[in-house]
C-alpha cells in the first residue's frame, strides 16, 4: 500500500516544487508563466505544500494566509492557488486525494474561509462555493450627452488639479501611503488591516496628490499589453486611497488616472474601489460614468468557502456586539446553519455570546452567509421569510461600504 502524505514544502525544495507545478501547466521554461511561477516558488516558498506518494513529490500548491476586516474584527482566510499534478500522475485520483488534504490542512489550522480562482466543477466536490468578485467599472466610450458623445479627454481635464499629482516615490511616500490606506479603511469590511507599499518608483501609472507638501491620496494602477477581457481592461486600477478629511483628493487622482488611460486607448477601466455608497457621488463626479459590478462566473471564477463557522463567529463577535448594541436591539437570540455546523447567538441586551444552538435555526448557503458577513447584501435577499430570528441577523450584519479585491 502506498505511503500518502501532504505537508509544508521544504527549504531545500524550491526546484521539486516548481518542476511539478509547471509539469501540470505544461509550462516551458523562459515562458511568462514559467518564470511567473518561477518567482512565486522563490519569494514565498514557505506558503507551499506539496503531496507525496512513497516520499516523492507528486503534486502541490500555494496557500496564501491573509486577514481580512469585518468592522473591528479580523478574519482568516487562506487562498489556494498553483495547485498541479505531475503530467505523468494525471487521471490517478492525485488531485482529489491533495484537495482534500489541504481542506482539513486549512480547517485543522483554524482558518475561518478559503478563496480559490478555479473550475467550479471540480473545486464544488471540496467545499468551495461560486461567489462575485467586486469591481468599480468606469466607462470611457460610448457616452451619449444630447445625442452626441462625451469624451473623456476633455471632460476629465482639470489642468490646476494635475498639477498637484506626481509619480510615486517608494523612499518618501511608502509610509505616508500605508498611514493613508488605514485610515481610509479604518474597520471598513472587507480589506486588509495593512498594505505594504513598496520601493519602486518607476511606475507611471502609480501617483500621489500632494498638496503644501502633503501627500493626502494615492493611486496604484497599471497598464496591461492585449489581448482585453470583459475585466482585463488596458488599464486597471489595484486600489486606492485618500485622507478622510480630505476625500475629493480620491476623485482628483481617479480621474487623473481615467483621463491618461482614455489617451493611451483604454475603452474601460476596471477598479478595485470599494463598493460604498458613500463614494458613489465622488466616483460619478471624477469619471464619465462607472457601474458598480459583483461579475459572476459560471464556469469558472472565485470561489469561496466557510472552513470554521464557529470559530469565525467568535472572531467578530466585538464587531456584532458594537452593532447590536449601535441599533439598541432588545435581546434574544438565533441560530445559524452554514456548511453543516450550526452556531449560535445569544444577545442579551450588552452582551453577545457565540454559543450552542437554540430556538429556531436559519440556514444559510455559504454564498448567502459571506454576503452578508462582507456587508454586500442586505438580510432580506438572502433570508425571505420575516422574522425576529432574520430581524436580528440583519443587525448583526448591516450592508457596508465594502472593500474589493481580497476576497475576490
Amino acid at each position: 500500500m502506498s505511503e500518502k502524505t501532504f505537508r509544508r514544502a521544504e527549504s531545500d525544495e524550491g526546484e521539486v516544487v516548481l518542476a511539478t507545478i509547471t509539469s501540470a501547466f505544461g509550462c516551458e521554461a523562459g515562458t511568462p508563466r514559467y518564470e511567473h511561477l518561477r518567482e512565486d516558488v522563490e519569494n514565498h516558498l514557505d506558503e507551499h505544500y506539496v503531496y507525496t506518494v512513497n516520499g516523492a513529490v507528486v503534486g502541490a500548491l500555494h496557500v496564501r494566509v491573509e486577514e481580512i476586516q469585518v468592522g473591528a474584527s479580523i478574519v482568516t482566510k487562506g487562498d489556494v492557488g498553483e495547485v498541479g499534478i505531475l503530467a505523468e500522475r494525471h487521471g490517478q485520483g492525485l488531485g482529489t486525494e491533495m484537495m482534500e488534504a489541504v481542506v482539513k490542512t486549512l480547517r485543522e489550522d483554524g482558518l475561518h474561509l478559503s478563496r480559490l480562482g478555479g473550475y467550479r466543477r471540480f473545486y464544488e466536490r471540496f467545499g468551495w462555493v461560486p461567489f462575485p468578485r467586486g469591481y468599480i467599472d468606469f466607462a470611457l466610450s460610448g457616452l451619449t450627452s444630447r445625442g452626441g458623445f462625451t469624451d473623456p479627454v476633455s471632460f476629465l481635464d482639470r489642468p490646476d488639479e494635475d498639477k498637484k499629482i506626481r509619480p510615486y516615490d517608494g523612499t518618501r511616500d511608502k509610509t505616508v501611503c500605508g498611514n493613508l490606506y488605514r485610515a481610509f479603511n479604518r474597520e471598513r469590511t472587507g480589506a486588509l488591516p495593512e498594505r505594504r507599499f513598496g520601493e519602486k518608483s518607476d511606475d507611471p501609472w502609480s501617483i500621489v496628490y500632494e498638496e503644501d507638501g502633503r501627500v493626502i491620496a494615492y493611486l496604484l494602477a497599471s497598464e496591461k499589453p492585449p489581448p482585453y477581457t470583459r475585466f482585463t481592461t488596458a488599464v486597471s486600477i489595484q486600489g486606492a486611497a485618500a485622507d478622510p478629511d480630505r476625500i475629493e483628493a480620491l476623485g482628483e487622482v481617479i480621474r487623473y488616472t481615467l483621463r491618461r488611460a482614455k489617451m493611451v486607448g483604454a475603452e474601460s477601466v476596471s477598479a478595485r474601489l470599494p463598493l460604498d455608497s458613500a463614494l458613489y457621488d465622488l466616483y460619478r463626479d471624477s469619471s464619465a460614468g462607472f457601474i458598480v459590478t459583483q461579475w459572476q462566473s459560471s464556469e469558472g471564477g472565485n470561489m469561496l468557502q466557510v472552513l470554521n463557522p464557529r470559530l469565525l463567529m467568535e472572531a467578530v463577535r466585538p464587531t456584532i456586539q458594537t452593532r447590536l448594541e449601535d441599533a439598541c436591539r432588545d435581546p434574544g437570540q438565533l441560530a445559524i446553519r452554514v456548511h453543516g455546523e450550526t452556531v449560535g447567538v445569544e444577545w442579551g441586551g450588552g452582551t453577545a455570546v457565540i454559543a450552542d444552538p437554540k430556538g429556531e435555526t436559519i440556514d444559510l448557503s455559504q454564498e448567502g452567509f459571506c454576503r452578508l458577513l462582507l456587508g454586500l447584501t442586505s438580510v432580506d435577499q438572502v433570508v425571505r421569510e420575516p422574522s425576529r430570528e432574520r430581524d436580528l441577523l440583519g443587525a448583526m450584519f448591516p450592508v457596508q461600504g465594502t472593500a474589493t479585491g481580497v476576497w475576490g
